[in-house]
């Protein structure tokens, strides 16, 4: 696997990630394992050798058949040369993994003791809603129990050039709105900041 990741999230938004070096804060530690125990799983579901031996194994034979139906997963090998194709569709895992990730994260951070410190920063903010909406069908819900909106008319909770506003109300978080990727790279740029802040005391 390559150990660099290019990820080009928007036109106007880019950041590269090497999952080498990447080492999130302890709070977030778990975000960090998730997406990089995906990113292994995914590849290796995807190798022929792994298929074989997991097809001859009765414990994971029918679940590697349940996988490879939900996510289309075609391997195609040249029986003449040891390479081969894999083609798959994991959109479904990524959208998942996706809200468990901001559900987690925002979690994390308000059992932290940098809750305090962080709550009301921008990122912070908009985490808080793209939590909610995860957690609650992936659907943004900008009312209160009451029905009253929680932001303002013209009001925006913004993270580089995405707006969270009164016009997403309703509106599928993942994967229309923010992806995986956007949480890794949320994640990364919260984590620096955790880091920054135990240094300081």
């Amino acid at each position: 696997m390559n150990q660099t990741i290019h990820i080009k999230a928007s036109q106007d938004f880019e950041e590269e990630i090497s999952t080498k070096d990447l080492n999130f804060h302890p709070v977030l530690k778990d975000i960090e394992h998730i997406f990089l125990l995906f990113l292994l799983s995914a590849k290796a579901l995807s190798l022929f050798e792994t298929q074989n031996i997991l097809s001859s194994d009765i414990n994971f034979s029918q679940i590697l058949k349940k996988y490879n139906a939900l996510t289309g997963l075609e391997i195609k090998k040249d029986p003449n040369s040891p390479i081969h194709t894999t083609k798959l569709n994991i959109l479904k895992e990524m959208i998942f993994l996706g809200k468990a990730m901001a559900i987690l994260m925002y979690d994390f951070i308000l059992a932290s003791k940098y809750n305090s410190i962080l709550n009301k920063e921008s990122d912070i903010q908009f985490l808080k809603y793209i939590r909610n909406g995860a957690a609650h069908n992936n659907k943004f819900n900008m009312k209160d129990e009451q029905g009253a909106w929680k932001v303002d008319e013209g009001e925006t909770i913004e993270w580089h050039n995405k707006k969270i506003d009164k016009d997403l109300h309703g509106k599928k978080v993942f994967p229309n709105f923010v992806s995986i990727i956007d949480m890794i790279l949320l994640a990364n740029e919260i984590s620096k900041k955790l880091t920054r802040i135990d240094k300081k005391q």
